[in-house]
């Protein structure tokens, strides 16, 4: 009976896939345009939305990729940022971990070297750290973000980084 029942459930899925397959869309061409737009160079999630400048410093785009639910304690999304650009100072009271996807990046914990952070970094930002992150003066920087809540609380912003904050040298 299971084996009946999952052959079933895969002769479906075939059914819908040839279908969708086959059906035509007047604006095929305009959706290719829009989705290659909103992709970045080796990036396997869209850019998303422009991210607010009260919060960022240059330009940077950020796709929501799994809001906190009842199942789990946590949001992801992919971040992107422009060549310069750059997180404000902030912190998270239960933490963040950064997955970089693509580009070179600097990260700086307040009263620390700034590190250069790279395809296949992965930094792990403990609860209540002051600390930044973005892209290096000449490369795009894409990451991954799993930021962790406590209560309703994920993230509390600061003061943006200044030019001279940014501009220090990177380890």
């Amino acid at each position: 009976m299971k084996n009946i029942t999952i052959g079933l459930i895969l002769c479906v899925a075939l059914f819908l896939a040839v279908g969708c397959s086959n059906q035509q869309s007047a604006n095929t061409e305009q959706t290719k345009m829009e989705k290659a737009e909103n992709k970045t160079e080796n990036t396997i999630f869209p850019k998303g939305e422009k991210a607010p400048a009260e919060t960022f410093t240059g330009t940077v785009y950020v796709q929501p990729l799994a809001p906190k639910t009842e199942n789990n304690n946590f949001s992801i999304a992919s971040v992107t940022f422009e060549p310069g650009a750059r997180a404000n100072w902030h912190n998270h009271p239960a933490g963040q971990t950064i997955l970089v996807t693509m580009g070179k990046g600097l990260y700086q914990e307040k009263g620390k070297p700034i590190k250069t952070i790279n395809k296949g970094d992965v930094i792990l930002c403990n609860p209540d750290i002051e600390h930044w992150h973005g892209a290096s003066p000449e490369s795009r920087m894409t990451h991954v973000v799993i930021t962790n809540y406590k209560g309703d609380s994920q993230v509390n912003w600061l003061k943006p980084v200044t030019d001279e904050e940014y501009k220090a040298d990177a380890k």
